[in-house]
């Protein structure tokens, strides 16, 4: 499957918050994609830069496999694809991972974790809090066993 890395911290930091994964009225596969996800750290991804596994089924999803919807809680409202583009760009040169690496979702997190404090000021969305972003990471890091409790 492949997936870009913030989705990866997406799914991982509303499994941390306990939020359930419902189906969204855009009609991507997060809720599909995140079960099987956190069910098994040893499944294989490819990183990728581009439309991913739970960009499948949306509505904004065009036939190139570009997003066409845009980001409304910013003034000018930027297109979410260009936003995602420089978004992961910046986590793969934090994490020193190369786009189109295979891996498993435990090495990922593991380089994540590694990277914890300190990666939220990267992943955390516009307008999202980033104590917040933080806190749910930590905290499905360590749901997972990734991280240990302190």
């Amino acid at each position: 499957m492949q997936l870009r890395p913030h989705h990866i911290l997406d799914i991982i930091s509303v499994y941390g918050k306990g939020i359930e994964y419902k189906p969204h009225p855009y009609g991507h596969s997060l809720h599909i994609v995140a079960p099987r996800l956190i069910s098994n750290l040893n499944f294989k991804i490819k990183l990728v830069l581009d439309a991913d596994g739970i960009c499948e089924g949306c509505e904004h999803l065009l036939p190139d496999g570009k997003c066409k919807d845009v980001l409304p809680q910013l003034t000018p409202s930027p297109s979410k694809q260009a936003y995602n583009d420089v978004f992961d760009s910046r986590l793969f040169d934090e994490l020193s991972i190369m786009p189109n690496t295979v891996i498993t979702i435990h090495q990922f997190l593991a380089a994540v974790n590694e990277k914890v404090p300190g990666i939220e000021k990267i992943c955390t969305h516009p307008k999202e809090n980033q104590q917040e972003r933080l806190h749910g990471l930590v905290s499905g890091l360590i749901k997972l066993g990734i991280r240990e409790q302190t």
